[in-house]
Parts: C-alpha cells; structure tokens; sequence
C-alpha cells in the first residue's frame, strides 16, 4: 500500500477493533437519528431501493474513516478507468469492460482501435430481432440453456426473478452439471420438435458444456430421426460465445450464434447474450430495462458523492465487515421466493472475484478477501440455519432483501413474510435478554444477547430493473473491497486448475494412463476403476 493509504488502513482496523466491544443498542440510544442517517436510497431509474445500514456495527467515525480511505485509494476514480476500458485484469493482459454491455449507445469507448459500444449495440440489436422471430414462429415450447458458472447462474437467476411477474408461452430449463442426470431429467420434459438449445460457452472449451452439449445433439439427432449433423439438429440450435470457431471445432453445429467478448468475464456476462434464454421468454423490453436499471447504479457509483454514494459505502461496510478479519461469512437472505438462486449467484460473483490473497505487486494482501458467501430464501432459513446466526458462536453479517409489492401473492401472507424479514433483523442487532432472569438453569438458553449485525433493502417490487440494479450493486461492491485489498477481481487461476487437472485425470480413468500424482489421487482413480468394473 501506498503510505497514505497504509495509514488510513491502520486506521480502519484500529477503528475495527474499536467496534468490536460496541453495542448496537448503545449506538441507536446515543443517536436518536442513526436511522436516519444511516439510510439512503439507490435508484434503479424509476424507483429506489431503500438500503438501511444502521444495524452494522459500525459509528460515524469509523464510516468516516472509511470513506478517506475509499477517497485516497482512488476507489471512484479506478472504477471510472475501468468503465473506460483500462487493463485492470492484468494477468491476462484485459480490460473488465461487463459496464459497457449495459452503456448507453450514445457513449464512446474505444478498444484497440474499435467502439466496442458500437459492437455491444449491434449485438444487442442482433439478439432482439432473433428473439422477436422465435416468439412469432412459436416453434418452440422449451428452451434448455446448457451452460455453468455465470452461464448458468446468471440467465437462471433472471428468469426465476421474472417468471412471477412475467408471462411467457416458453419455458426455460437449465442445465450445467457434467452428472448427466441432470439433463436427463431435463430431456425427458421435452420434445425434440419443441425444443431449443442455447450452448453458452465464452471458451467452448468447459468439458461440462460440452459434454451436456453432446447428449442434447444425440438425443435431438435421435427424436428427430437424423444425423447430429444434419442442419435439423443446426436449427434447434443457439451457441453464445467468445469463440464461435470452436464451438464448431467442438461439434456444435448452430444456425445462430451470438457474441461475447475476451474483456466481460463470465461471472459478469449477465448483461449479455449468455442471458439469451430469458430474453427469449420474457421479450426484449423486459431485458433493455434490466440494463437501465444496471446502467443507473453503474452512473450513481461513478457520479454521486462520496458521502451519499450508496454503492460504496455498501462495499465499504463489507472492507469493515471481512477485509479486517472481523467476521469471515456473509449471509444473504431474500424475503422473496423470486430471488430464492441469488445467493448461488453471488457466490460465484464475489468468492471468485475476491477469493484471492495475492495483492498485484505479487506480495500477500494486508486486507482480508472475500467471505464465506450463502444463505437462503425467508422464511425457509428461520426453520433451517437462523438459529445459528442468533445464539452460534460465530457472528455473520445477514443482508436482508424484501420488496412492497410481488406479483401474485396474498397480501394478508405478504404482511405476514414482511414482518417476518423485519423482525429477524430486529432480533438480531438487539436480541432478547429478558428470559435470562427468568430461570436460572433454562433462562442462558434463551438468552439472545442480539448485537449481530445485517443490513436491509427494501424496493417496492421486483421489476428487470430494480433486479439489474440489485445486481449493479453488488457488482461494484466486489470491486470496492477489491480495490481496497490490492488484488485482481477479474482473474480465476484456482478454477483455471481444477480444469488443467480434471483433464489430465480423465485420461487417466478412461485411457489407463499412468501419470505421477499423488498416492491419495493415484489410490482413489485405481479403486474409481475397479468399482466401475464391477456388476
């Protein structure tokens, strides 16, 4: 770290420590307008997002703190180069240009030589026209999108947010596992005749996608009584990627193909082609307003003062919260059935962004990384884990989401689930201590001593793009935290491994080839084999 910057960060984690013996009852009782000031509001364009974070455990000097830091580290500025197409992921010599997949077409951001805001437009334009087609024809029924990671967890998040308030005559299934039962369940609700797939690969290089790729071209050959090279079998379907060559190289024959570029990593493809499946079923209107609600907050976290730039004071509070080491895991935890994949999706964006330990200049980060991400839809948690987080001896930062409005619910139930998020957040930061008094050998156990902190949103309802917003939101969050740590957000080596090793370790199961490994690996392979041998 720069000394400036060393210094203030001395200071947050002194201010940590500080706050580790404070009480959120006493920090509400010295300020009767904490709530006040520790609420603002994020736009998604049309509406806001209520965002309360006055239940952290954290005082207005610390926060201060924080922001000189966000201030002398550049955070505003280095996210503005970013936007402009600055070489951020530097290991592989790329830029993180996800901002521009959702830019206005009237902005300029030149790439080697190219107005890739032109690129993304035209692309954009390409997809709504086909998208447009495939509803008129009403050919097919289901479309079965074959990705992992963030070609998966990405469209599917967007069409189980939507599916409530949407309607669509075209069903979407998901598939990403390489256990080929998963597709297999898949196929067998579907009709070869009536049924699209969308091969979403930025390589085409995911042994997952393109092993399940392969079982759907066989099972469409099959149904539909031809070859898997027939042009039949091209039509049914659809390759997204960043190398379309190699989709056909792979065996993927499609009649269609749309782009995505080396500088958008996967797990912030989300605004692009990969999410072609749920633009097909909810129509193009519905994604152009997911972007605007995404391009909103990427302007508000650019453009808004430090003190009142909600964004990144959010991934501030998160520096607070895991870059000090102060807590370890986060738990996210939507009051919404809609919103019941975000937490698998932000795992990958933040654990793969931010799980690193590695800081640019090659020297081990100072600043704790990315926390142990999960979570689950209310009130489904309070019956599983949220007894952990109220009496378990580790503390965990929830983030509770809830909306006004949902589409099709009872309103008497919706009061009812509201109240719910509302007083889990309320048990949490101030507990119960009454019962303790009460009985001297039950009353410990009832003791809830509260002080576990959370932060709340609140939308009025779950619009494409109040969801784009969400999303925007926690997007540059990863980057504040990031940032602050010194580390590339946009690189992935750890899973670049696990795909170099599966490889050489399949040829070992299936050729019988005897490469060194380790005897644990070489042990398990040799009884792997002799298991599968047996009846």
């Amino acid at each position: 770290m720069a000394e400036d910057v060393s210094k203030l960060w001395q200071q947050v984690v002194a201010d940590s420590e500080r706050n580790r013996s404070a009480s959120l009852r006493d920090l509400f009782d010295r300020d009767d307008l904490r709530a006040q000031n520790m609420t603002q509001a994020l736009s998604d364009g049309e509406s806001e997002i209520v965002v309360d974070f006055s239940k952290q455990i954290i005082d207005e000097q610390a926060l201060k703190n924080l922001l000189a830091l966000a201030r002398q580290a550049r955070v505003v500025e280095k996210f503005a180069e970013m936007r402009s197409g600055a070489i951020v992921n530097f290991t592989e010599n790329q830029p993180a240009l996800h901002t521009a997949l959702r830019t206005a077409q009237t902005a300029n951001i030149e790439l080697d030589g190219q107005d890739i805001v032109k690129k993304v437009h035209q692309e954009l334009e390409k997809i709504r026209i086909f998208a447009e087609k495939v509803c008129r024809d009403k050919k097919f029924k289901k479309i079965v999108n074959i990705g992992i990671g963030g070609s998966d967890l990405g469209p599917a998040l967007i069409y189980d947010a939507l599916s409530a308030s949407h309607k669509t005559e075209i069903e979407c299934l998901f598939v990403s596992n390489i256990d080929s039962t998963e597709i297999n369940s898949i196929l067998a609700k579907c009709r070869p005749q009536e049924t699209m797939f969308v091969v979403c690969s930025k390589s085409f290089k995911t042994a997952e996608t393109l092993a399940n790729a392969r079982i759907a071209r066989q099972w469409l050959a099959k149904g539909l009584g031809v070859s898997v090279e027939s042009e039949v079998v091209a039509e049914h379907f659809v390759v997204v990627s960043a190398n379309n060559a190699q989709a056909r190289v792979a065996g993927v024959n499609a009649a269609n193909a749309f782009q995505i570029w080396p500088w958008v990593g996967g797990r912030y493809s989300i605004a692009s082609a990969t999410s072609l499946a749920p633009i097909i079923a909810f129509g193009f209107d519905a994604f152009s307003d997911f972007l605007a609600g995404m391009r909103s907050v990427d302007d508000q976290m650019q453009n808004v003062d430090l003190e009142n730039n909600t964004t990144l004071i959010l991934g501030l509070i998160d520096v607070f919260n895991f870059g000090t080491g102060r807590f370890s895991s986060q738990a996210i935890l939507p009051y919404a059935s809609a919103l019941r994949l975000l937490p698998n999706y932000l795992q990958q964006l933040i654990m793969e962004s931010n799980g690193k330990s590695v800081r640019q200049d090659g020297k081990p980060t100072d600043v704790a990384t990315s926390p142990v991400v999960w979570g689950g839809v209310g009130t489904n948690s309070q019956h599983a884990f949220m007894q952990m987080l109220h009496q378990g001896t580790q503390i965990v930062p929830a983030e509770f989401i809830g909306f006004a409005q949902l589409a099709n619910v009872d309103a008497e139930s919706h009061d009812a689930l509201m109240a719910n998020m509302f007083a889990q957040a309320k048990a949490l930061a101030f507990g119960d201590a009454q019962h303790a008094t009460k009985d001297s050998v039950i009353g410990p156990h009832r003791e809830m001593t509260g002080n576990r902190p959370s932060t709340t949103l609140l939308a009025k309802s779950l619009t494409p793009r109040t969801l784009g917003a969400l999303i925007a939101m926690y997007e540059h969050r990863v980057f504040v935290h990031g940032v602050i740590a010194q580390i590339n957000s946009f690189d992935q080596w750890g899973v670049e491994l696990g795909k170099t090793l599966s490889v050489e370790i399949n040829n070992q199961i299936t050729q019988g080839e005897t490469a060194v490994n380790d005897s644990s690996t070489k042990s398990l392979i040799a009884k792997y084999r002799q298991l599968r041998r047996k009846n």
